[in-house]
């Protein structure tokens, strides 16, 4: 019988040692064009039906590279702002300016004293910034520090107008675990702690990743709708023209222990019409819609469509606009779940607003619209081998990280390559050994 294998492969650990070499060139070697062929971003991925308007769309990014940007219904960029770490929440508030929350990290020696010598290497500046997009200068900041970067990061904010016609902002701090309002000369004018309605778990220090507060709506004069992303949980704040603060779950199990509930650890819910809420299910891959009453209405996405959403928004036509977090990508989906328009980002997104700012507002129900059901559930190794293929991205160096596959297989290829090899060398020095004591 031809052998399969040319006889220089050897036979029995001497092969296999060989072949795992082998499949670790190829494997390296695809990881490399992969770096080397990626296409430039962000890219027009489907333009089946192109929207009318421009969209924002806020990159966190992977190390150090969060930006914002303003992406025409073509794919181009036409305005960028770079000169953060980390993008989060991104909205328009009218011709020529933009609203960003941002988290920079800042080294020790430059952070205030009570963060120097804390423990955690370096500190984080939260900021957020009214930027004149023709110049990107910073017409108006409100900023605090913080111990880290990581859970420590101004998530989302909101502006809106009171009944005399003054600005406010509220903002969720989630480092301390609290949402406040400032006015425009930065001064709180109401505060809401989660001590003041929760305990904290026994064991848990002060800067553990407590409630994970991510998002903040204003829904009417007085109410204000945050996520509690640690507790599964949607609720209001209810503030009195005191000051004072009472809080109302909406959906979820409202501890930080969890329990049966329809969410699992979400952001960024949007108010519809008719009380329902959308909501980004991310630990779940799905975009939600939810009725007054929690129960779900529709649902979008699964493993094998999306990846770690975290923001969606329904449009005025009853499309739906998905920030598909760890596929890098933001995408609208039509009333069938058909993808009618996407752009790839290169890079981890947070969340995309289509201008002139179709968020939180009285949009139509999936009822209204006429939505179907749709996505891919996917599997478990899907699930976990895209999440795994995300957190290299924090890791490795920009554009590697997207060859995981490759590189993982590669590893694995070398490894089983040295311990192929060890093997053939020993069995060959034991052969020898018994060798030498026949001869005796």
């Amino acid at each position: 019988m031809t052998p399969l294998l040319p006889a220089w492969f050897g036979t029995g650990h001497e092969r296999r040692a060989k072949l795992f070499a082998c499949l670790a060139v190829v494997c390296l070697a695809i990881a490399t064009v992969g770096v080397l062929a990626a296409p430039s971003h962000p890219r027009l991925a489907t333009d089946h039906e192109r929207p009318e308007n421009n969209t924002l769309i806020a990159l966190q990014g992977y190390q150090d590279d969060g930006r914002a940007i303003e992406v025409a219904p073509d794919g181009e960029i036409v305005w960028e702002y770079d000169e953060t770490d980390d993008v989060f929440d991104l909205e328009g508030l009218g011709p020529d300016r933009v609203q960003i929350s941002t988290a920079d990290e800042i080294p020790d020696a430059r952070c205030p004293e009570r963060y120097r010598n804390d423990g955690h290497a370096n500190c984080v500046r939260n900021s957020l910034k009214i930027v004149e997009q023709s110049t990107n200068e910073t017409r108006w900041e409100y900023a605090w520090y913080d111990v880290e970067l990581h859970e420590h990061e101004l998530h989302d904010a909101d502006h809106y107008t009171t009944e005399d016609g003054e600005d406010r902002w509220v903002m969720v701090d989630m480092g301390n675990d609290r949402v406040f309002a400032v006015d425009r000369d930065k001064e709180i004018v109401w505060e809401w702690n989660a001590t003041d309605d929760y305990e904290m778990p026994d064991g848990m220090g002060p800067e553990a990743d407590w409630t994970h507060v991510n998002d903040v709506d204003r829904i009417e004069p007085g109410v204000f709708q945050i996520s509690l992303r640690n507790f599964d949980t949607v609720a209001e704040l209810r503030v009195g023209d005191d000051g004072s603060v009472s809080l109302r779950p909406v959906v979820g199990p409202n501890s930080f222990e969890g329990g049966e509930g329809p969410l699992y650890e979400q952001h960024n819910p949007d108010r519809l019409a008719d009380d329902h809420l959308l909501v980004a299910d991310s630990e779940q891959d799905r975009i939600v819609e939810l009725n007054a009453d929690g129960e779900i209405v529709w649902t979008f996405g699964g493993s094998g469509t999306l990846q770690w959403p975290r923001d969606a928004d329904r449009l005025s036509n009853g499309h739906t606009l998905i920030t598909d977090s760890y596929n890098e990508r933001v995408l609208e989906i039509d009333e069938n779940g058909d993808v009618v328009w996407e752009v790839t980002t290169g890079t981890l997104p947070y969340e995309a607003d289509r201008l002139p700012g179709e968020g939180s507002a009285d949009r139509p129900t999936a009822e209204e619209a006429g939505l179907a059901d749709a996505g891919d559930p996917g599997n478990v190794v899907e699930k976990y081998l895209g999440y795994a293929t995300a957190i290299s991205k924090y890791v490795l160096p920009n554009g590697v990280g997207e060859q995981f596959v490759p590189l993982l297989g590669g590893a694995l290829a070398l490894l089983g390559a040295a311990i192929e090899g060890v093997r053939w060398r020993s069995n060959g020095r034991l052969r020898a050994w018994l060798a030498q004591r026949t001869d005796r």
